[in-house]
């Protein structure tokens, strides 16, 4: 019984649309004590939290550099400049600059650019 109640679970799931997201989080190469996570893809933009775990407010901005495991540049987002608060995280949005959200789902590496 479990068994068909699973298979018809993951039949749902597939016809619903469901497809699987790569979650990332790592640090902002650069800028001591931030760090970035929840990154969620739509084709124009993308939305991704950043951490600021220093005692001081930080201005932060700039361009996030997908790359495919040859390191060469498959997607470039662009994130405007906005103030994250002392031991806080902002939500920020990016649209792409170069490339699409599907694009930058299926990179191996992320980059920063300031």
């Amino acid at each position: 019984m479990k068994r068909r109640l699973g298979i018809a679970v993951l039949i749902l799931m597939v016809l619903s649309g469901v497809s699987e997201a790569v979650v990332r989080d790592g640090t902002v190469r650069g800028k001591n004590g931030l760090s970035f996570s929840s990154i969620a893809y739509t084709f124009k933009g993308l939305s991704v939290t950043i951490r600021n775990r220093t005692k001081n407010n930080v201005t932060f901005g700039g361009t996030m550099v997908f790359l495919d495991r040859n390191y060469r540049v498959i997607a470039k987002a662009e994130l405007l400049n906005a103030k994250i608060k002392r031991h806080s995280s902002r939500r920020f949005k990016g649209f792409f600059s170069y490339g699409t959200g599907e694009e930058a789902k299926n990179a191996k590496y992320l980059d920063w650019e300031f």
